[in-house]
C-alpha cells in the first residue's frame, strides 16, 4: 500500500483534495462537495439528491478503476459504453 492505513481510514487524501477544490473555487457551495468512503456511498448520495427533482450534474474523475466501478455500481453500463 502506498497510503498509510491511518490516512486511508480517515480519508485524509480525499479531505485534502476537497479542501484544494474549495480553495480553487471559493464560490462553489461547500455543501456540494462530498468526501465519501466508497462508490456505493457516492451513488446513494447522488440518487437521494436527485429524487428531489432538482437538475443535477455529476462529475466523476479518477482512475479507470474508479469510473468503471461507478458505471457498474450505478447500473450505467447501457448508457456509458
Amino acid at each position: 500500500m502506498s497510503i498509510p492505513e491511518e490516512d486511508l481510514a480517515q480519508l485524509k487524501t480525499q479531505q485534502e483534495l476537497a479542501a484544494a477544490w474549495t480553495s480553487l473555487l471559493p464560490t462553489f457551495p461547500k455543501e456540494n462537495v462530498h468526501v465519501l468512503p466508497s462508490i456505493e456511498h457516492a451513488v446513494r448520495v447522488v440518487r437521494d439528491d436527485s429524487s428531489s427533482g432538482r437538475p443535477m450534474e455529476v462529475l466523476v474523475t479518477g482512475s479507470l478503476h474508479l469510473v468503471g466501478g461507478l458505471i457498474e455500481v450505478a447500473g450505467l453500463s447501457e448508457v456509458a459504453l
